[in-house]
């Protein structure tokens, strides 16, 4: 496709070339790039401002019918990516969400199993060491508090 578009191109480019090359050499030169004898009279250059009109009207017609082309095919083209895209989505995007779900449940479900087997253990022991020490403080600071005084303060 790429090899197509580049002769095509390549072919308008030198019809152009040609067409800027003989209208210099007609008229600066005064010379003819093509004889007369090789040209039939109906292809001889526009002579009027009607004729010239006309060009540009067929000219104008074919671009339109090649951008006519163009936006069909780009048409089709998103189409086929919509298409596409949606296949990829439902046929990968769909396991990868349920297996990243999965990957969560059994996060969640560890979380548990370490809270309930060894965070709670722990807190427990720490609650109980943590109420001893406050039982243990108490009683040992139980006269001061009779007294009136806290530790560390004195009146």
């Amino acid at each position: 496709m790429r090899f197509v578009v580049t002769v095509v191109s390549a072919a308008i480019l030198l019809f152009f070339i040609y067409l800027v090359v003989g209208a210099v050499a007609d008229g600066y030169l005064g010379g003819d790039i093509v004889p007369d004898r090789a040209v039939p009279e109906a292809w001889a250059g526009p002579d009027s401002w009607s004729e010239w009109r006309d060009i540009v009207i067929v000219f104008m017609g074919l671009f339109w019918v090649l951008a006519g082309l163009l936006a069909a095919v780009l048409i089709i083209v998103l189409i086929l990516l919509a298409v596409t895209l949606r296949r990829v989505l439902r046929e990968n995007a769909a396991p990868a969400i349920d297996s990243l779900k999965d990957t969560i449940d059994s996060v969640r479900g560890t979380t548990e199993f370490v809270g309930e087997t060894a965070v709670s253990p722990i807190i427990r022991a720490y609650s109980v060491v943590k109420g001893v020490r406050s039982g243990v403080s108490a009683v040992t600071n139980l006269p001061n508090r009779v007294r009136g005084r806290k530790k560390g303060k004195k009146k």
